[in-house]
């Protein structure tokens, strides 16, 4: 049961009559603050998990929404999930758990001040965004979730909530996907071995090659299965791209059709091999996705493809060569083609990263 604690003010603008909420049943998970404010001459309520500390800005209500308050109170959590890239599988069991809804007091003084604490970053925000579509409304949320909160062990609000999910209803996967990475082109071979969950999206796939190459992600980069090409929509390129994050591997791959192109830059064209190796049951007591192992240094980014490695390889080769000494400051001062060390691979969060392309621009 999902459970809306409402403040007075709220009560007011809401048809709905008021439950016992006990303590010894209640579920914080399942539980959400709600409060209204005036902002910028709009109504706005805040709902925000007493669990987590995540919040959810609804702005600019008239009086019809309020007499729709369960379902568009509900939408808007869900959307949020999902924008914040919180798995199916999560969302589909906090759904089950939110099909009956009931309205009660508020019940943590904690709750409430924090979420007037936020209301001056939503006031401040909401100059930032024009606040009308519901495009802006989730870079609002995510905007503010991602403000510091000192009672927080996990730092910020989403990283109390994907912690949370995690917690609560276990790994999101059973069966992990090993892949071979191999660049095309370059003699002796440059490879890496990897292990992902088995509900990734292409995108999470592409900062997993990204990380365990050592490219640094400066570029646009594409997929090629099964036919279709798949990586970040752009206007200046071929519209048929599929979006990267919109797609999962799992509805491409099996081992009868276990090979993907990638090719990362456009300009220097870095095209890669992936191979699905196997599918394999995901260990408790790993951490995925993890580099089991590789060959070789990734080139250096924007040194001009597989040619441009090569001249530059030459040229570090040479020390009477005239470009070395501007190729090893170029470099930062030195580049060992055959240093990689597989347990040095540090994994990003790709959710994170595709954050910071569509909200932070």
């Amino acid at each position: 049961m999902l459970t809306i604690n409402c403040t007075a003010k709220l009560k007011k603008e809401i048809d709905f009559e008021l439950e016992e909420n006990e303590e010894a049943t209640r579920d914080d998970f399942y539980n959400w603050h709600a409060h209204l404010f005036t902002i910028n001459r709009r109504k706005t309520v805040v709902l925000m998990n007493v669990k987590t500390r995540y919040s959810v800005v609804l702005y600019g209500l008239k009086k019809a929404d309020f007499k729709n308050f369960n379902q568009l109170a509900v939408n808007a959590i869900i959307d949020n999930f999902r924008a914040e890239g919180i798995k199916d599988s999560y969302i589909d069991n906090y759904l089950e758990n939110m099909s009956e809804i009931k309205y009660s007091k508020t019940y943590s003084r904690s709750i409430i001040s924090q979420i007037n604490y936020l209301k001056s970053y939503i006031e401040y925000y909401s100059e930032e965004f024009s606040v009308v579509s519901s495009k802006d409304m989730i870079k609002l949320n995510q905007k503010n979730n991602r403000i510091p909160i000192l009672k927080l062990e996990s730092y910020c609000a989403i990283n109390s909530l994907r912690n949370t999910f995690m917690e609560r209803m276990g790994r999101s996967y059973n069966q992990v996907y090993r892949f071979k990475i191999s660049l095309k082109g370059i003699e002796p071979l440059i490879w890496r071995r990897i292990e992902v969950p088995d509900d990734y999206t292409f995108w999470d796939l592409h900062v997993a090659i990204q990380d365990a190459m050592g490219w640094l992600d400066y570029h646009l980069h594409e997929f090629r299965v099964k036919g279709r090409e798949i990586g970040i929509p752009h206007q200046d390129f071929a519209n048929n791209i599929l979006t990267g994050w919109e797609e999962k591997i799992g509805d491409y791959l099996s081992m009868k059709n276990k090979m993907i192109d990638y090719n990362y830059d456009f300009g220097d064209c870095w095209e890669h091999t992936v191979e699905l190796e196997g599918i394999y049951p995901a260990k408790e007591e790993l951490d995925y996705p993890r580099c089991l192992a590789g060959e070789r240094a990734c080139p250096p980014e924007d040194c001009g493809g597989v040619s441009g490695y090569y001249d530059m390889l030459d040229i570090l080769n040479d020390p009477e060569d005239t470009e070395h000494e501007h190729i090893l400051e170029w470099l930062g001062g030195e580049y060992n083609p055959e240093d990689f060390e597989a347990s040095e691979v540090k994994f990003h969060n790709p959710q994170e990263r595709l954050n910071n392309i569509l909200y932070n621009k």
